[in-house]
């Protein structure tokens, strides 16, 4: 709330003093436009506004503004993108791109949405949400790749690329403080050209923690909800002699945290019924509310997640032919010793034994215990090996081309057992004390899903693109692609079984340069998402799903580059969507995919940057995704009959609209520095995060509603430290302290459904030394 006041106040604060310092200060006559960003999206480096593919990019100094640390905080850096992370773990992240995405973390299936670090493709979406340092840009291309990032990418991809070592000697520290015992510190070294050598080097160590932004009253505050201790090194190596240049990035980092705090939503009533009677047996009373609890009482457990990756880049130009080879080795590892999906704790009722489920269906009764509405523990592994080559050249003045072929292998592995009450009606009252009978009672169960998985996948592809005239131009692509899948399964069923599924896509393009200012294009692009596995689903398997999208764009600067305007319009269609149908019951929480539907999307995207005076620049981005079922056929546990819900199916988590705005004033430029003070807006429509009320009749009371958040910062940059250079900023995330929801899971034949909310207001302090 202080720091809310303190940012509006020095923001009126400093545009009051505006005027003032502007007459005190010398005119400044001249003028500069909206920068360029150079991008590698299609494999080469190009100008973003040359590049004819819907595509965002940010620089170094756009992802410290936004302070975007990992693929988790892309939320706003692009039209049509939506970001969020379960409540399993706080580094499982789903990215879900015009509405293209998935949310199971399950090991065993791909997401449609393809993240890449330095070009090596992140192969599980699980994991993927941890802090990656030195990102020097980042490229969000939207709508299926076709080519040249074709495994499974049918919703886009997100480019995460590094800095590489500095040509001359640099040392700089990063360090940061703020509320709930938030504090980082990282420090990075560049060695410059060793001796002439063409040997460069860069090493990169962050530390950071926080406590946690929910209290639970049964922990101490470094392991409420969210609390986590991050450690984190980088280093990259390069080397250049003559034609060749080779690049060599390693990461490690480790994350012990605390999952965000899963509160109940909705409980039915006979549950809450019987939850009710816990207080009258000396145990808590349950806790549910429809809104964002700041206490709760939980038993949750440490997750640790240990990342470690290498990448080789090597390149050698051969004069009109360059060849490069991309090698990469990726592992994950996670251990949860306890996630509380409940959000209650201390909670008795009367128990029966398990007996009752089977025949000859016994009523053994167990008095009144301890009771466990849900958890979980997990234990998973995944490592992952790579390997890419592209040759890129130029056949005269209008010919240029990409050829390359691919291959990833992949192993991943799971022990997830889950512990669970399911609570049934009794024909007749139980009597327990003079005061109180029971009208149900529960059943304490178990379950466990275990397994092994293999992927491997290869593929060739070639693109080229060919100048018809000096303004106009086409591209062409075509992929294949050959998945191969294989599941060794020890629980809850015994089976091995294995797929293959192959598979060719295209791209094609037409680009017209109309002016030196102005790209028009028109594109169509074929994606292609494997089958395979959901290891807990009973069914055998599933078949790959295809997305075909059309779009057109006009990337364009206006006002002597005071203005750019990028606007696309797209349809898609989609078929032998992978769907799938959460459960809860006897077995767990579980979910069983098969491909029952098919859909179709449009919609429009706009990127707007206006710079009216060099010292002052404004942003905004609309995403517009409109989107409709043509089938969806799901088992409806009720009347066992396969039903098409199409008219009433949501889609999942990606919003209809997208908006996001932000202001950047450099107000001052003082002898001590340059003040600058920023905002930053970001707006999305309501979520859904299961498709259907058949087996989650809860999916409405638990759907995110139109949320919108505000962030600020007020910087001073350029400080001379005799010779060095600092910089000094404050900020706030969420201001206006919005409670909105993350994630939502409804169990719905156990009797509840619950949430997990963002973080409220947080507020700090950075300082950056740079020598």
């Amino acid at each position: 709330m202080k720091l809310r006041y303190f940012l509006l106040g020095g923001v009126a604060l400093i545009f009051a003093a505006g005027p003032a310092i502007a007459q005190s200060e010398a005119a400044d006559t001249s003028t500069s436009g909206i920068a360029d960003i150079v991008v590698t999206a299609q494999k080469r480096a190009e100008n973003l506004q040359s590049t004819p593919i819907a595509v965002t990019a940010l620089n170094a100094d756009m992802i410290r503004d936004k302070g975007i640390a990992s693929a988790a905080d892309l939320t706003a850096v692009a039209p049509s993108l939506s970001v969020t992370t379960s409540p399993a773990s706080s580094t499982n992240m789903q990215l879900f791109i015009r509405g293209v995405g998935d949310i199971d973390p399950i090991l065993t299936s791909d997401s449609p949405v393809g993240i890449y670090v330095d070009g090596i493709i992140l192969g599980r979406a699980a994991g993927s949400a941890f802090d990656i340092l030195d990102l020097e840009r980042i490229e969000v291309l939207r709508g299926p790749q076709g080519t040249l990032y074709g495994r499974n990418t049918i919703g886009g991809a997100v480019n995460l690329i590094t800095a590489k070592p500095a040509d001359d000697f640099h040392a700089s520290i990063d360090g940061s403080a703020g509320n709930y015992g938030y504090y980082s510190l990282k420090t990075s070294v560049d060695s410059g050209n060793i001796a002439n050598s063409g040997l460069k080097a860069r090493l990169t160590y962050l530390h950071k923690e926080r406590d946690g932004y929910v209290d639970d009253v049964n922990a101490p505050d470094n392991r409420d909800p969210g609390a986590y201790v991050l450690d984190a090194v980088r280093g990259a190596v390069q080397f250049e002699s003559g034609a060749l240049k080779l690049d060599y990035g390693f990461d490690w980092s480790k994350r012990e945290s605390y999952a965000p705090a899963f509160q109940l939503t909705v409980i039915r009533p006979d549950v809450l019924a019987y939850l009710q009677a816990s207080s009258a047996f000396g145990g808590s009373a349950p806790v549910f509310s429809p809104d964002r609890l700041d206490s709760i009482a939980l038993n949750q457990g440490k997750m640790t997640d240990r990342v470690i990756g290498h990448t080789l880049t090597a390149e050698l130009d051969l004069g009109g032919v360059t060849v490069r080879s991309l090698t990469g080795f990726r592992r994950w590892t996670n251990r949860n010793a306890r996630d509380d999906l409940d959000g209650n704790s201390g909670l008795v009722g009367f128990t029966v034994g398990p007996e009752i489920l089977a025949p000859p269906f016994s009523f053994n009764p167990l008095g009144v215990t301890p009771i466990d509405l849900f958890s979980t523990q997990n234990h998973r592994r995944q490592h992952q090996f790579s390997q890419e080559i592209n040759l890129l050249g130029d056949i005269g003045d209008r010919f240029e081309y990409v050829l390359g072929g691919y291959y990833f292998h992949e192993h991943s592995s799971e022990y997830n057992p889950q512990n669970f009450l399911l609570i049934l009606p009794s024909p007749v009252p139980i009597p327990l004390t003079p005061t109180v009978s029971l009208n149900s009672f529960g059943v304490q169960l178990s379950s466990l899903t275990d397994y092994d998985h293999y992927n491997k996948s290869a593929a060739a592809f070639a693109q080229g693109s060919y100048k018809l005239t000096d303004t106009l131009s086409v591209t062409g692509g075509i992929r294949y692609t050959h998945d191969k899948k294989h599941l060794v399964q020890r629980a809850p069923q015994v089976r091995e079984l294995d797929a293959s599924f192959s598979r060719f896509n295209y791209a094609a393009s037409i680009n017209w340069q109309a002016t030196p200012s102005m790209l028009v294009y028109a594109r169509t692009a074929s994606g292609y998402k494997a089958g395979g596995f959901n290891a807990r689903s009973i069914n055998s398997g599933f078949d790959p799903e295809s997305l075909t999208s059309y779009e057109a764009g006009i990337k364009s600067d206006w006002l002597d580059r005071r203005l750019r305007l990028n606007l696309t319009g797209f349809y898609a269609s989609h078929s032998d969507l992978q769907l799938q149908q959460f459960q809860a019951g006897t077995s767990g929480a579980s979910s069983i995919t098969v491909n029952a539907g098919k859909a179709r999307y449009w919609g429009i995207e706009a990127e707007l940057t206006v710079k009216p005076i060099d010292t002052l620049t404004l942003g905004a981005n609309l995403g517009y995704t409109n989107r409709k079922y043509k089938q969806f056929l799901i088992l409806d546990p009720t009347t066992n009959q396969i039903v098409d819900v199409k008219d009433s199916a949501r889609f999942l988590v990606g919003a209809t609209t997208t908006v996001s705005a932000y202001a950047q004033w450099d107000v001052a430029e003082l002898s001590f520095g340059r003040l600058s003070v920023r905002g930053d807006y970001d707006y999305r429509t309501k979520i859904y995060y299961h498709p259907t009320t058949v087996g989650t009749p809860y999916n409405d009371d638990i759907a995110g509603a139109p949320r919108h958040l505000v962030n600020g910062r007020i910087s001073l940059t350029n400080i001379d430290l005799n010779g060095a250079k600092a910089e000094l900023a404050f900020w706030g995330k969420n201001i206006f302290n919005e409670k909105y929801r993350l994630y939502g899971i409804d169990f719905g034949s156990l009797g509840y459904a619950g949430n997990t909310y963002g973080e409220p207001t947080s507020y700090g302090v950075d300082f950056r030394v740079k020598l």
